[in-house]
């Protein structure tokens, strides 16, 4: 066994569970009758990332106890979530994908290091003035695209069928980021011949390392 095989068996897993998690959605959307197991998947997520913010966070026991009070919020108001479940996902798909698009275009104001030229310096030092003019390329890019995902999946769940939204809410969307990811790599090796270039798993990595580095320094509760 080699020593990228248990990354390689992580991966897998966790790109396992995304598609199971995509059909589920769908399913709950498209079939009537799967309110409870739509409003759970809707709830879930955003609830164990909270719980691993608070996990994370140098005020953990107050995050905890606010994760705990919002479990027994949902549990109150059980009914009326499984009654709007679409809402939730609706709210998870477009706020995620807005969260993106703010951060990214916030890094694009006076004073301000755009965020690809943040990855690409974690990844490769200092750069050279024509990568940093091409990161912040980059990252107008992603700040459209991630503008135009929300704006897409609002448009779509106000105009078209429920089922017609969560087609694209679960099964083109993830697709499109991973095409923008792919266009851009191909782009960077025309633009920027002479760069080393690296993976975008490389780049995670060096923006993992970096934040568990400044977690690592922050004061725990």
């Amino acid at each position: 066994m080699t020593r990228s095989t248990p990354g390689s068996v992580r991966v897998l897993i966790i790109a396992l569970a995304v598609i199971a998690y995509a059909v589920l959605a769908h399913f709950s959307n498209a079939v009537p009758g799967n309110e409870s197991l739509g409003a759970i998947l809707a709830v879930a997520p955003l609830w164990l990332a909270a719980l691993i913010l608070a996990w994370r966070s140098s005020r953990r026991r107050l995050g905890l106890l606010a994760c705990g009070l919002a479990a027994v919020l949902a549990y109150a108001v059980w009914d009326s979530l499984k009654s709007h479940f679409a809402w939730l996902y609706l709210i998870q798909q477009v706020g995620a994908y807005g969260l993106l698009g703010i951060s990214f275009g916030r890094s694009l104001g006076p004073h301000q290091v755009p965020l690809c030229t943040r990855f690409a310096t974690l990844v490769h030092g200092k750069l050279s003035a024509p990568a940093t003019r091409y990161t912040r390329s980059v990252t107008v890019a992603w700040t459209m695209f991630f503008t135009a995902m929300s704006s897409a999946l609002l448009l779509l769940y106000v105009a078209a069928p429920l089922a017609v939204w969560s087609v694209f809410a679960n099964f083109c969307a993830a697709p499109l980021v991973a095409l923008m990811f792919i266009g851009e790599y191909l782009v960077r090796h025309r633009v920027l011949p002479d760069m080393q270039h690296v993976s975008i798993l490389d780049t995670v990595r060096a923006a993992s390392r970096a934040a568990g580095a400044a977690s690592a320094t922050a004061p725990h509760a």
